[in-house]
């Protein structure tokens, strides 16, 4: 059975999925999308497959997300892609604060926790990864690997401001050494507009090439979201790195 229980940790509201079970159980922390919040319907299938599959699964609020939308949030409407910008790197800034206070839950267990996301989350969990190394593994599931927006009008409004350099010092394509020393897994649709599946692709042949051991899933025919086999591959590789 499906437990979702919400409580803030270290200062973040979360959800925790759970099977009710007290003992210390391996950990996933999982970052939503963009237009998700920590309750996000579209991701319960995979929250319950992750916790069918033995994990326990944290997903927080990402800044200005669910709980924690503020006044200016209007301020998307504007200049929408400054805003995610902003909004992940202080969601990235969080991340070692909130590990350290998940792995204080008497139900989590401290040993090779694992990060991921989904689009806009998996960004956030490719910084996340890149920058706190007791993390075990990293999956982005339709997550931009150049951290550039598809979006024309938001690459223009982009083009020239803070976000350009934000942009080239935090992406996994322009910095594969960082992703050298861990397994990672890119997961794409085939027909995703947004994030298109040749990215991930040349990120990890560049994470490969420089002695890692990335991998890549494309599910053909299937666009920007979680299908059921997109699920099936990640618990898979969830599973495969619980143990070491």
């Amino acid at each position: 059975m499906l437990f979702a229980n919400t409580q803030d940790i270290a200062g973040i509201p979360c959800t925790v999925y759970s099977d009710g079970q007290v003992a210390q159980t391996p950990v996933l922390v999982f970052y939503h999308g963009w237009t998700g919040d920590k309750n996000h319907e579209g991701h319960a299938p995979t929250m319950a497959a992750a916790v069918a599959a033995g994990f326990v699964v944290v997903a927080p609020d990402c800044v200005e997300h669910g709980d924690r939308i503020s006044g200016v949030h209007f301020r998307a409407v504007f200049n929408g892609w400054a805003f995610i910008c902003e909004a992940m790197d202080r969601t990235r800034q969080e991340a070692s604060r909130l590990l350290d206070a998940v792995l204080e839950l008497p139900f989590c267990s401290s040993t090779r926790p694992q990060v991921g996301g989904v689009s806009m989350g998996g960004l956030i969990a490719q910084m996340v990864f890149a920058e706190e190394k007791r993390y075990a593994t990293l999956t982005s599931i339709v997550g931009r690997s150049s951290f550039y927006q598809a979006d024309e009008w938001c690459r223009r409004a982009q083009a020239g401001t803070w976000c350009d350099d934000w942009c080239a010092a935090f992406a996994t394509q322009s910095h594969p050494e960082r992703f050298v020393d861990r397994p990672v897994l890119f997961i794409d649709g085939g027909d995703d507009p947004d994030c298109r599946p040749e990215i991930d692709a040349e990120t990890v042949r560049l994470i490969n090439a420089a002695g890692g051991a990335a991998a890549h899933f494309v599910e053909a025919g299937y666009g920007h979201g979680i299908s059921p086999v997109m699920t099936a591959r990640f618990t898979a590789w969830l599973v495969q790195h619980r143990d070491g």
